[in-house]
């Protein structure tokens, strides 16, 4: 059976109108065969403000990661400044629709994913996005994840983009208070599901982060919050994805565990 290791694997996905057709690059691990029918968890990584499907690529060794945890790792792109979400103020820009109805879809087509251990996480902006299609699809995902999210979208360094997709930064339009996650707490506590979160203790964002921690154990969300020495920077997100990793490994040991007992 040949196998598919070892490289880097792209795919389009047509948008329909919604938006730009999608590139996505996938890892898949060492031992991952399409003809064995076996299915391998999956863990979708999204991109930061300006980036595409190829950071992650750029700040870490995804291959190795993918072998060593014995996941897919997905990296759709999130067209530099989506911010994830379905505008509200811009019919063209709906990206939470598009992942919901042809990204999810393709990831399955294209790959045996375990549709019970499917995880997300991301960076800064795609931390953010990573919790907003977490809870705005509760049902495909175990675990979600973020990395330097914006987890308030007012505390951006980038706000003139946001205003783009939600309208002008004023104190009286409350899609910037809608659209964040901070203010959305309840819905991840509706979702009964865990999450993790991460910040560099150095981060321009690590007080709402810590913000959004506080209200996540107030409201009985299982919630792993952590701080570390670190910048906004890759250095931190290139140290911070293994842990991720390892913590969505966890509840794939959990379930193999218990169908070998």
């Amino acid at each position: 059976m040949p196998l598919l290791s070892q490289a880097q694997h792209y795919y389009v996905v047509n948008s329909h109108g919604v938006m730009p057709n999608d590139t996505v690059m996938a890892f898949v691990p060492k031992d991952y065969t399409i003809e064995c029918g076996r299915q391998f968890p999956a863990v979708i990584l999204l991109n930061g403000f300006g980036g595409n499907y190829r950071q992650w690529s750029r700040v870490a060794n995804l291959q190795l990661y993918a072998d060593e945890y014995g996941m897919i790792l997905i990296c759709p792109d999130g067209f530099a400044d989506s911010w994830y979400i379905d505008s509200p103020i811009d019919s063209t820009a709906r990206y939470a629709t598009f992942f919901r109805e042809e990204i999810l879809p393709s990831m399955f087509r294209h790959f045996n994913i375990d549709s019970c251990n499917l995880f997300i996480t991301g960076l800064s902006m795609g931390g953010h996005g990573a919790l907003t299609l977490f809870m705005q699809n509760p049902d495909r995902f175990r675990a979600a994840g973020s990395m330097s999210g914006v987890m308030h979208l007012r505390s951006s360094s980038v706000s003139g983009s946001i205003a783009k997709k939600i309208g002008p930064k004023t104190q009286a339009n409350s899609n910037w208070e809608n659209y964040s996650v901070l203010y959305n707490v309840d819905k991840l506590a509706a979702a009964g599901k865990p999450i993790i979160v991460n910040c560099g203790a150095q981060d321009y964002l690590v007080k709402v982060n810590r913000d959004f921690a506080a209200k996540c154990k107030a409201q009985n969300v299982n919630i792993v919050y952590s701080e570390s020495p670190g910048k906004h920077e890759r250095d931190y997100w290139k140290l911070t994805l293994p842990g991720q990793l390892m913590y969505f490994r966890q509840f794939v040991n959990k379930s193999q565990n218990y169908e070998n007992q």
